[in-house]
């Protein structure tokens, strides 16, 4: 029974350890990474903002600053005195928050509002790394992020690790996920650009051949027998 559930499970194995993605487009993840960095921030829940509208000031009772600094709330939304409830402001760039805010003060209580809107703190954004790394989790992205760099952050790699197939996975705008896969021999050795990622991504490090096998061998094997072989098992040495 044991030999049977074994030599079944040897050709999924030996498939899921010869399936790979396409080798990544350096030259499309650079232009990608170029058009987000370079289109006008959108804004989520956690960005600070700092919204200015100058009349508050004349206006009778209020003799507060007309700089008001607010929180975007986890609905997407900011509450702005003297106006009658909160703006939606999720999703929308930082010059369309200024127009919104116009709008809306020019409707409740002044005719010509002078507005200004700034970002001063964008929430954290992160990247996540896991698999063959020693601190698998969030790592926070900062502009220029690169795979090599994440790793890093991450503790580097176990020693278990497949160079050659870092796997990138990333969510488009539309729902859909698009996997890369990286050869980290290769950027180390300066043959290829190393990876530009965005907020949202996951860095997963695979598992080696040998060590997909040594554990493979330590589930169906070494567990089953009533008796120890010796040793430890491939894949599973600390």
């Amino acid at each position: 029974m044991l030999s049977r559930s074994f030599v079944a499970l040897f050709p999924v194995f030996l498939a899921a350890a010869c399936t790979s993605a396409p080798p990544f487009d350096a030259k499309a993840v650079a232009t990608e990474w170029a058009g987000y960095m370079q289109r006008d921030y959108v804004l989520r829940a956690g960005d600070r903002l700092a919204v200015r509208v100058d009349q508050l000031s004349t206006i009778e009772g209020d003799t507060r600053d007309t700089t008001q600094e607010v929180v975007v709330s986890p609905t997407g939304s900011i509450d702005l005195r003297r106006l009658p409830g909160p703006l939606p402001v999720a999703g929308k760039s930082v010059g369309a928050v200024r127009t919104l805010v116009l709008e809306a003060y020019k409707a409740a209580l002044l005719s010509d509002p002078s507005v200004s809107v700034s970002l001063t703190e964008a929430a954290v954004q992160s990247i996540y790394v896991c698999g063959e790394v020693f601190r698998p989790g969030p790592v926070p992205y900062t502009p220029g992020l690169t795979m090599t760099q994440a790793i890093a952050a991450a503790g580097s790699f176990n020693f278990t690790v497949k160079h050659s197939d870092i796997r990138i996975l990333r969510i488009n705008p539309n729902g859909t996920q698009r996997t890369f896969r990286v050869n980290m021999d290769a950027v180390l050795l300066d043959q290829s650009p190393d990876f530009l990622l965005l907020p949202g991504d996951v860095v997963y490090a695979q598992t080696s051949t040998i060590a997909d096998l040594g554990n493979l061998v330590e589930l169906y094997v070494r567990r089953l027998l009533p008796f120890s072989l010796g040793g430890p098992a491939l894949g599973t040495i600390n």
